[in-house]
């Protein structure tokens, strides 16, 4: 895990965006800069999701195609940090 990661302050669309991925609610496409889709809508900030998956808070659930939407899930660091808030 990056060691930003730990230092990193949440800010409050994060914390809703790790909610939404702890209720099963996100997907996120299959690429070196995924897009994230909450409730089949893309997500309003994709700079700061990707930030999340780059500090190690949010993976995908499964492999999938270049392009492919696969669910999204949070790390155990992404579990922790959620609870924490």
């Amino acid at each position: 895990m990056p060691e930003a990661a730990s230092r990193r302050d949440l800010t409050n669309r994060d914390r809703e965006l790790l909610r939404a991925v702890a209720a099963g609610r996100v997907e996120l496409s299959c690429g070196s800069a995924p897009d994230f889709f909450v409730d089949g809508v893309a997500w309003c900030d994709q700079f700061g999701a990707r930030g999340l998956v780059r500090d190690g808070l949010i993976c995908q659930q499964r492999a999938g195609r270049f392009g492919d939407r696969v669910s999204a899930r949070l790390t155990t660091e992404g579990v922790r940090r959620a609870e924490r808030g």
